[in-house]
């Protein structure tokens, strides 16, 4: 019998499908191997502790290799620690905190881990919340009757040297960076602006175009160094490794991380007008051609994270490096190529066109910055150098508006009728124009300088004592203390709380806070210790408030240790039922974290909320 060709395809794909269906039953299917993902976390993913961690653990769900990393950011900044080292089973990541605490507020951990089985990278994120910086001491805290006294923890020693070590030291390094690559973006993107606006034939020089490709060079490179500093910030690693692409994606767990990112993207792909400065003047491509630097721009805008009116504070920020942008780079522009020596009227167009520019460049500036000052810094100008350094940087500004002044209006009377742009204006206004400059560049480098302190209200979320429930004034009749107690809701259940300290405003060494049930009750006390030194102001959310267990009158004690004396007051707190009729649950005796205000604070009705991140 003969076989044609089409007999033959269909006993082979016959065969084909035979041989995979009773392929899984003779137990030759292939292994698919998964990916690797994390069992457990030390703390635990979504948590609040009271304080930094003395060290964090990821394990996972299969032995991983060495190609690993772990980066920590808290209120969208990245933290130096030492690097993760692998357990001996080579299923966990460990980081040694002991010698390097994390701040309060909010941190995401991102880990990165390749597994022995699946050759690919995995990645993920967790985060947890820390209520308060680590202190050198701990206060011992008395338990309530019945119940155990708590004891101060004692961080775990080293298992591996190593992992002890220094973080590298960038942050000098990180600052000129930061500067250079600020700088040479304003010098371009202005510089477009300007060309676009008021000087097309700009682009017609070879000192202009000189100039716009050296200062895309000065932006590469400054924008580079900065990703790698900021790298090296977040893995502990070294800043030659830390210059590996490869390595840059442990950036991408926080905000300003993202941003950076962002702005090399940009910066590279800002290349395209660069090179070629006359597509900012072609209808069809002047759209794409200012967009891409001016996007870079923006990214400084979220070089900060948290905050009070957070994503407000990204807009006012991305207007603000715009603006700045704007007034600084048509500055270097008229200082370095369109005044350098006389010429025809083209120069004097693009310093009128200048002179119109700048004015809303200025308020737009002005407006932002005090915007962020209100932001960031309300409260806080002079007990921290955020705050210290946001005033010298307004007198600088002040100063620099002053010379823009005076220079605006030289050239609205010299170059009002003017045609040409003679020797002697082009070198007077070059001197001004350049002293302007300077100045601006003296800003930037404060600005540099800023992004290494926290503002006083980075974690700021204000809280209102009017919203509370239960508002209590505890004075003495020396009128020494004045401390106001607010709980919310004042129910069965956990209670947010609110502590106000206006006097003693001397060292206070110890508070604590006082909860006893109401009698012929089976609950336990609770017992608050308040960890204010000096007059402020303390809060506690209520996820994780005062446990107040049955209904009724509790009786609130003060215990108030300071230099101008001891206090001892009491008052009644009415706790109402569970509003949804949940039975009463006795307690163990416990004692709980607050988070406080910066040291200074004073009470207005408004709290900070610390470690909100």
């Amino acid at each position: 019998m003969h076989c044609g060709p089409r007999s033959l395809r269909r006993g082979g794909l016959l065969i084909v499908t035979a041989l995979a269906a009773i392929w899984p039953l003779l137990g030759a299917s292939p292994a698919v191997a998964a990916p690797v993902s994390v069992v457990s976390s030390s703390p635990a993913d979504g948590s609040t502790v009271a304080t930094s961690p003395s060290s964090i653990t990821v394990t996972f769900d299969q032995t991983i290799g060495s190609a690993s990393s772990v980066v920590i950011t808290c209120n969208g900044n990245a933290v130096p620690q030492p690097g993760a080292r692998t357990t001996e089973d080579l299923r966990s990541l460990v980081v040694d905190l002991t010698g390097k605490p994390l701040p309060r507020g909010s941190c995401v951990v991102g880990w990165k881990v390749q597994g022995l089985v699946d050759a690919g990278t995995n990645s993920g994120t967790f985060t947890f919340v820390i209520q308060q910086d680590t202190v050198p001491t701990t206060v011992p805290l008395t338990a309530a009757p019945g119940g155990t006294a708590p004891v101060a923890a004692t961080p775990a020693a080293p298992t591996n040297a190593a992992t002890n070590a220094d973080p590298p030291k960038v942050g000098g390094a990180l600052g000129l960076a930061r500067l250079l690559s600020t700088l040479a973006l304003a010098a371009l993107f202005g510089s477009l602006v300007l060309i676009t606006v008021a000087w097309p034939e700009g682009v017609e020089y070879i000192l202009t175009i000189r100039f716009l490709r050296y200062a895309w060079l000065a932006a590469c490179v400054g924008t580079v160094i900065t990703v790698a500093c900021m790298t090296a910030q977040a893995t502990g690693k070294g800043f030659t490794s830390s210059l590996s692409p490869t390595s840059w994606f442990d950036l991408a767990h926080s905000t300003p991380g993202k941003a950076m990112l962002a702005r090399l993207v940009l910066v590279a792909a800002s290349a395209w007008v660069a090179i070629r400065p006359e597509r900012c003047i072609d209808p069809a491509t002047q759209l794409p051609a200012l967009a891409l630097p001016g996007l870079a721009v923006a990214t400084m805008g979220f070089s900060r994270a948290g905050g009070k009116l957070e994503l407000f504070g990204y807009g006012a920020g991305m207007l603000h490096a715009v603006a700045m942008a704007v007034w600084l780079g048509g500055l270097l522009l008229l200082s370095r190529v369109v005044l350098a020596g006389p010429g025809d009227d083209d120069l004097v167009h693009a310093v009128r066109g200048f002179s119109r520019l700048v004015t809303p460049a200025w308020i737009a500036t002005v407006a932002t910055g005090l915007f962020q000052l209100y932001r960031l810094d309300s409260g806080h100008l002079l007990n921290t150098d955020h705050g210290r350094l946001l005033v010298l940087k307004v007198i600088v500004v002040a100063a620099m508006v002053f010379v823009g002044v005076a220079t605006r209006q030289f050239v609205h009377a010299r170059l009002a009728r003017a045609d040409v742009m003679s020797a002697p204006i082009a070198s007077r206004l070059r001197r001004a124009v350049g002293m302007e400059a300077l100045i601006g560049v003296v800003v930037l480098g404060i600005t540099s300088w800023m992004l290494a302190s926290p503002p006083g209200n980075i974690d700021a979320a204000g809280v209102s004592r009017n919203k509370y429930a239960y508002q209590q004034r505890f004075v003495d009749p020396t009128g020494k203390l004045d401390l106001h107690l607010s709980a919310n809701p004042s129910r069965v259940g956990p209670n947010e709380l609110l502590v106000e300290i206006v006097k003693p405003k001397s060292e206070i060494s110890q508070v604590t806070i006082r909860f006893d049930p109401p009698p012929n009750t089976t609950a336990a006390s609770v017992i608050l210790s308040v960890p204010l030194s000096v007059a402020g102001i303390a809060h506690l959310d209520q996820d994780i408030g005062i446990p107040l267990s049955v209904a009724g009158a509790w009786t609130v004690t003060v215990d108030l240790v300071a230099t101008a004396g001891t206090f001892h007051e009491t008052a009644v707190m009415n706790v109402l039922a569970d509003a949804n009729g949940a039975p009463n649950v006795p307690l163990t005796t416990v004692t709980q974290p607050i988070v406080t205000s910066p040291p200074g604070v004073g009470t207005n009705g408004t709290t900070t909320t610390l470690g909100s991140g």
